[in-house]
């Protein structure tokens, strides 16, 4: 079946996935993690509270996105589903033509992730996106890895923000109740296509 989205938008508020530049800080405006809980709600191992922390922030609309099309300061813009996290910025990479350095301790993330991970709730998707881009990626932990690759549904908004003007881009989030914060930053193209420390 197909999917139509229709309406009107002013071209130079339109952000693409394959304009950033290096330097660029980069931002997530959801946790991640969906992947694995719907999977535990599956298995039937998912506390109720969990379930509900994910639902709510699927039911999150990406509103911002209208909001960061206006900041001439973002440098590229994408949002992060059924690839997750690694292979929606490896798309950013590519085609902007750099590397990805990114923290994973500043990745926002469900705080209550492992013991779902330990009790191997990871979906497919997962499994299936490592095969695809894992090549390209530093060393990680298998969690590491369950994290990154989790194929998020409605998941947050990937920007890439021109690092002077971050304390402006943390305002405008602050001003629509979200504190995200930067987890890395976009270099020159490297060997290794993203970072992972």
């Amino acid at each position: 079946f197909g999917l139509a989205v229709t309406g009107k938008l002013k071209k130079e508020n339109l952000k693409r996935n394959d304009s950033a530049k290096a330097g660029s800080l980069l931002y997530l405006t959801k946790p991640l993690g969906i992947g694995i809980i719907t999977t535990a709600q599956k298995k039937g191992i998912v506390q109720e509270l969990h379930l509900k922390a994910a639902i709510e922030t699927m039911l999150t609309l990406n509103t911002l996105g209208a909001t960061f099309g206006k900041l001439s300061y973002i440098t590229a813009l994408t949002d992060v589903t059924g690839f997750g996290l690694l292979g929606h910025l490896s798309e950013v990479c590519e085609g902007s033509g750099l590397s990805a350095e990114i923290e994973f301790e500043k990745i926002p993330r469900f705080d209550f992730l492992e013991a779902y991970v330990q009790q191997n709730s990871l979906p497919g998707g997962t499994t299936r996106n490592w095969a695809s881009y894992g090549s390209k990626i530093s060393e990680v932990s298998d969690y590491q890895k369950a994290i990154l690759a989790d194929p998020q549904t409605s998941g947050g908004l990937l920007v890439a923000v021109e690092e002077a003007h971050a304390p402006a881009f943390e305002k405008v989030l602050a001003q629509h109740g979200n504190a995200a914060r930067p987890f890395g930053r976009l270099v020159e193209r490297e060997n290794v296509l993203i970072t992972v420390k």
